[in-house]
């Protein structure tokens, strides 16, 4: 008796020790660099000058020409671009949920899910400026463009085309969030009880599973939000510039040769951080309007019987409300491939004169080590995220339980995405400096963690949560151990999820921008890097060989890891049609 109260004493510590660590490595760093631009926002920080404190950097924000034009086209464009992105995807489900046919919608947005931000900006240029695919389809027979006219749509003075390009990358996703939560309701159950007191498909759907699937999908949203107010990548590439988003006034900044800019740049991440509060402040008045309006609606008996008159131009509406962002989307990405392989494409030619493969033998060698920069960082990235993930499922079984001890022991993982990249790597990059490991391939890889970790988590842990835990106790039975049964039982049943999380681990970290410029201090390239400054003012084919490697390099980790997880399978189905 003894022996199994030290054992299982031995055990906790262990699983308290991991959590600690766990929670030091991904929380901890954004603790120490929000601090770390909490004080030279108030104007202290002796290595720049400043040893006094004073309000003066924020006056300085607050003072800038434009600033506040700068918040709002941020807020504006981020609570739009999430608010359509959510309502497209609760109606798309609304009309196809019922019909089962959502599966094959999924398949067809996962390369959309794995391509970087900054590619689907690149292909919207492409498509959309002045001298783009489109204006080159209706001329000269329908437009008399003989040359590119002179307007443009890219950027635009409100920033649209941002919103739709955010549009594309997070349909997606909240489309896969909204699946893997749906997994966990009777909606099916729901929506025929529904319909049986006389509801339709879409009034079903709204009055009853969407209030259910909303918090499930808090932060999933939350997530998307925060983004979007913080974006940088892409809106280099596509949004105004008079001013410029808040996010782009702040890396400006930061980039300033005047050293003292440092403390402006401070004082503005902090605002941004403001301002993403504000937006999901916004964001929950929002929903509580919308719960509002549901419960009125239940209440007062409104059974909406004109939106399941006719369930065709409904169903056609849902998937045109998905399909065609993406459509729009991926025809930018296959001009970027057109470019990458064009060697002279003048207007209004529709396709390229001369093809070859200049770009990639004349920017060949930045573009390779870019290549495989990317892919070292992003293996090791979600190698290790998917590591640590499965080490924290295992030792915290209490947190696939659903309710409050499972959203408090998760919630410090999830710090890196909830609040901006900027308000706190540049003070990771102060105490990095500071330890003379910026620039290193280590440090690299560990920023590059803080945001793979949580995208993983949030792919593998729902798939983790619903293991049938008979399947342990027969293990347990035949005397395996608790390795044994991970090793042997747990692993190569979850192979295809485990899989899953590991190219979506991948593509996350080769989209990343930020955290590569700060924590690289500008000597580790990757192709995220290198397609934003062959966007500021290289030749089309260049940008179109670096935008082709981004969409191949995590479209070939998908493949690699969808071929070994079905042969896994097909191995397994093969040994028990033998037995």
């Amino acid at each position: 008796m003894t022996i199994v109260m030290k054992k299982t004493s031995m055990s906790l510590l262990f699983a308290r020790g991991a959590r600690l660590l766990l929670f030091g490595l991904i929380a901890g760093p954004v603790i120490a660099g929000t601090f770390g631009i909490m004080v030279p926002a108030f104007g202290w920080f002796p290595p720049l000058g400043g040893e006094t404190f004073s309000l003066a950097p924020i006056n300085a924000v607050l003072n800038a020409p434009g600033i506040w034009q700068s918040a709002w086209l941020s807020l504006s464009t981020a609570l739009l671009a999430t608010a359509l992105s959510y309502f497209c995807v609760m109606m798309f489900l609304a009309v196809m949920w019922e019909h089962g046919r959502v599966g094959w919608l999924v398949r067809a947005l996962a390369p959309l899910l794995s391509v970087p931000h900054i590619t689907i900006a690149v292909g919207l240029l492409f498509l959309l400026q002045p001298s783009g695919w489109l204006a080159r389809l209706i001329s000269p027979a329908l437009s008399g463009w003989e040359r590119p006219p002179i307007f443009g749509i890219v950027p635009d003075d409100y920033g649209m085309v941002l919103v739709f390009g955010l549009m594309i990358k997070e349909i997606p996703f909240l489309l896969l969030m909204a699946l893997s939560a749906l997994s966990q309701l009777p909606a099916h159950q729901w929506i025929a009880t529904s319909r049986s007191l006389g509801h339709g498909p879409i009034s079903s759907w709204c009055l009853i599973v969407q209030p259910n699937l909303a918090p499930r999908l808090l932060l999933p949203v939350s997530i998307v939000l925060i983004f979007c107010i913080s974006v940088v990548d892409m809106a280099i590439i596509l949004a105004p510039t008079t001013p410029p988003p808040l996010s782009l006034r702040v890396l400006n900044w930061f980039q300033d040769p005047d050293l003292t800019a440092r403390f402006t740049a401070s004082a503005a991440a902090l605002f941004q951080v403001l301002l993403a509060g504000i937006a999901v402040c916004l964001w929950t008045i929002l929903r509580w309007l919308c719960g509002i309006i549901q419960r009125t609606s239940v209440r007062s008996g409104i059974r909406f019987h004109w939106l399941s008159k006719s369930s065709r131009p409904l169903c056609f509406l849902g998937v045109v409300l998905i399909a065609l962002p993406c459509a729009i989307g991926a025809l930018g990405l296959g001009v970027s491939l057109v470019w990458s392989v064009a060697e002279v494409w003048r207007f209004p030619d529709i396709l390229p004169s001369r093809w070859g493969l200049l770009a990639w033998s004349a920017g060949s060698v930045s573009l390779w080590d870019a290549a495989i920069n990317t892919v070292l960082i992003g293996v090791s990235s979600a190698g290790l995220a998917l590591v640590m993930v499965i080490v924290w499922c295992e030792l915290t079984p209490e947190a696939g339980s659903e309710g409050q001890r499972k959203t408090i022991s998760e919630m410090p993982f999830y710090i890196p995405l909830l609040i901006p990249q900027i308000a706190f790597l540049f003070g990771l990059q102060i105490m990095l400096v500071w330890l003379s490991l910026d620039g290193v391939y280590v440090t690299l890889i560990w920023a590059h963690l803080l945001f793979v970790f949580p995208y993983v988590l949030l792919s593998l842990g729902p798939a983790w949560r619903r293991w049938d835990n008979r399947l342990d106790d027969v293990g347990a039975a035949l005397g395996a151990s608790r390795i044994e049964r991970l090793i042997r039982i747990k692993l190569p049943v979850l192979i295809m999820p485990i899989m899953t999380s590991l190219a979506v681990g991948f593509a996350v970290s080769a989209a990343l921008y930020l955290p590569t410029i700060f924590v690289g201090g500008g000597r580790i390239v990757t192709l995220t890097t290198e397609a934003v400054t062959l966007a500021s003012g290289a030749g089309r084919q260049n940008l179109g060989a670096a935008t082709a490697l981004q969409m191949a390099l995590p479209l070939i980790i998908f493949l690699c890891a969808d071929t070994v997880s079905r042969r896994r399978l097909f191995r397994r189905g093969s040994a028990r049609s033998h037995r």
